[in-house]
């Protein structure tokens, strides 16, 4: 149980690095706005969202 828990941890510490700049975009953002859609988070993130036509979907 601790090995699976510890792996865990590692890898959501990992996806926060990674993707460091996208968190700082959007706290920025929310921090003039206090609100964002849907649509402005992806856009502030960098994010292009898939849709149900896309063919990775």
């Amino acid at each position: 149980m601790r090995r699976v828990v510890d792996s865990c941890y590692e890898e959501a510490v990992r996806k926060l690095r990674d993707h460091r700049g996208q968190l700082d975009a959007l706290a920025e953002s929310l921090l003039t706005s206090e609100t964002l859609d849907e649509a402005e988070a992806y856009r502030i993130a960098g994010i292009t969202r898939l849709t149900k036509d896309d063919p990775e979907v």
